[in-house]
């Protein structure tokens, strides 16, 4: 029997993006720059390495449902880096630079992937994130403890049952964009972000509610498979039981539904497929025994 040792453990967390998504893929970034709103959520990737006898492995384990477009494979390769990194702490400028490494790693292995979900990960918190070329500029949200509560308290997540594959939805944009397709969706993408950071900063949740619908009706735009039957047959659930807004999370195409409503009544009616969360300041962490 080998005698397992654990020697470090690291965690990060997945993110809900409120506005914005896709607007982080290259060619986008270099031809107009992008922007993105999200929202790191207390759902962990947490990876530790284990030595057993003369053998080194990782271990992983995520509290979210497989491929729920929260940016799990960000994470995933964000606390894989950190673990390897031998470092014991992670200063902003350590976070910068694992965050960079995850999006070229994940750009070698043909990705077509965006940057928002390794800064997510990295750093916590709700950020408002700004894409030029291949500089990234992130700008925290600072909201009062109350605002932050209230935020919380009316915004209810939901797991579609159908896996989201980004790559996929990702790829049908960035195709559509070098044919010149759907350059103004995008770019109205990028204005509802900004618009969203606004309503935020002026603390107008009734805004922000309709932003995010704004935007699920903007993405719409960006490929038919981006709001499918099954998750528009969701929405329209939780529109009649509570919600008076709904944003598809990640690129679509299934994975998770973020509603803004009246909580009770929409947890009341999704049970089980509600995935509870608050938000995440801390970003990824190394974390003691």
């Amino acid at each position: 029997m080998k005698n397992h040792a654990e020697i470090k453990r690291v965690r990060a967390p997945v993110r809900i993006d409120f506005g914005g998504g896709t607007t982080d893929i290259y060619p986008f970034t270099h031809l107009y720059g992008g922007a993105v709103l999200n929202a790191a959520i207390d759902r962990y990737v947490v990876g530790k390495i284990l030595r057993a006898d003369n053998e080194v492995g990782l271990q992983y384990h995520a509290a979210i449902p497989t491929s729920s477009g929260l940016g799990t494979s960000g994470a995933m390769t964000l606390v894989w880096l950190a673990l390897i990194s031998k470092l014991d702490k992670f200063n902003r400028w350590d976070k910068i630079r694992l965050a960079e490494h995850v999006y070229v790693l994940e750009k070698t292995f043909g990705g077509v992937n965006g940057k928002q979900d390794q800064y997510a990960a990295a750093f916590g918190g709700i950020n408002f994130m700004e894409f030029h070329n291949d500089k990234v500029k992130i700008t925290p949200i600072k909201l009062p403890p109350k605002l932050v509560k209230r935020l919380e308290d009316n915004l209810v997540l939901v797991y579609t049952g159908k896996p989201h594959f980004a790559g996929s939805s990702n790829k049908k944009a960035i195709d559509n964009l070098v044919k010149g397709k759907n350059n103004d969706d995008l770019l109205r993408l990028k204005r509802i972000a900004e618009d969203m950071k606004e309503a935020l900063v002026k603390r107008d949740l009734g805004r922000f509610a309709e932003l995010l619908n704004k935007e699920t009706e903007e993405r719409k735009n960006l490929s038919r498979a981006t709001v499918p039957r099954n998750a528009r047959k969701v929405i329209k659930t939780g529109m009649n039981h509570g919600a008076i807004a709904a944003k598809v999370c990640g690129s679509g195409g299934g994975g998770s539904i973020l509603f803004y409503g009246d909580k009770i009544r929409l947890k009341e009616k999704f049970g089980s497929k509600v995935i509870n969360f608050k938000f995440d300041f801390e970003g990824l962490k190394a974390l003691k025994d």
